[in-house]
């Protein structure tokens, strides 16, 4: 039987000792519920939560989690993550909590959806705080609604380090629905202080309720990219250079220098 407020209070999982992905919604289990079940999978690698409106906190702990995802979250205060092997990250709410302990070493990637949007020097901290948890990072997705909350005053910098001293490959994803939005040398001025180690940089639109993206603009590296001469498989399969061309990746793993035509 389930509980007055309609959650399980239970998770049968006897048998599932194997079980390495796991989505849940915690409309229907509760927190409680995920944490004891997490301690009966030991095997687990992939953690899918869809977040309720009441879920201010969250603590996930376990050993071989490798791949975390936190989505739709309303009023998440608080994330404490004991996950030592984890090695990517999603959170998609409408805060920015707080997050720790940064024992996650091995993040390579993350993908943050939140509301950047900052009316204060307090909002701008604590967004760079935010950011800081994931520094360590190779890769790194933002998406928000206005990209101008990334600007973060020059009085601010001379304040706090650099919160994303490791991203090599960051792309920004604004929210709207419509392609007008900056992309001007303030908010590019902005990232690459964000991210000393900038190597690719990437600034699309994505319209929240179409299915088609928006013009995609894109600051790729000098150099940077796959091959694109009739002899590379995306020429060969697509069948020409126009086609190819599209199939180009902003996150190859090749690695160079930061053109200069980035920081015009």
């Amino acid at each position: 039987a389930g509980s007055p407020d309609g959650e399980l209070p239970t998770l049968q999982v006897h048998g599932a000792q194997n079980l390495r992905e796991l989505t849940l919604d915690l409309c229907a289990v509760g927190i409680r519920t995920v944490r004891e079940a997490l301690s009966r999978l030991p095997l687990l690698e992939t953690l899918r939560l869809k977040g309720s409106r009441s879920a201010e906190h969250i603590r996930i702990t376990h050993k071989n989690l490798k791949h975390l995802v936190l989505t739709r979250f309303d009023s998440l205060r608080r994330v404490k993550i004991q996950t030592p092997n984890l090695v990517s990250f999603q959170y998609d709410g409408l805060n920015i909590p707080v997050i720790g302990p940064r024992d996650s070493t091995r993040l390579a990637n993350a993908r943050l959806a939140a509301d950047f949007g900052v009316r204060s020097k307090r909002s701008y901290l604590k967004t760079a705080k935010f950011l800081r948890y994931f520094g360590q990072c190779d890769t790194l997705t933002l998406a928000c609604d206005k990209t101008d909350a990334l600007v973060l005053p020059e009085e601010l910098r001379s304040e706090v380090l650099p919160p994303l001293r490791s991203v090599k490959h960051l792309r920004l994803q604004a929210l709207c629905n419509t392609p007008e939005f900056d992309t001007g040398s303030q908010l590019t001025e902005s990232l690459r202080w964000m991210c000393p180690s900038l190597e690719t940089l990437v600034i699309s639109s994505e319209p929240r309720h179409e299915k088609t993206p928006l013009p995609r603009f894109e600051m790729p590296a000098a150099g940077f990219g796959p091959r694109r001469d009739k002899y590379s498989r995306a020429y060969r399969k697509r069948g020409g250079p126009e086609s190819a061309a599209a199939t180009s990746d902003a996150f190859s793993t090749k690695k160079t220098h930061l053109a200069s035509s980035v920081c015009s």
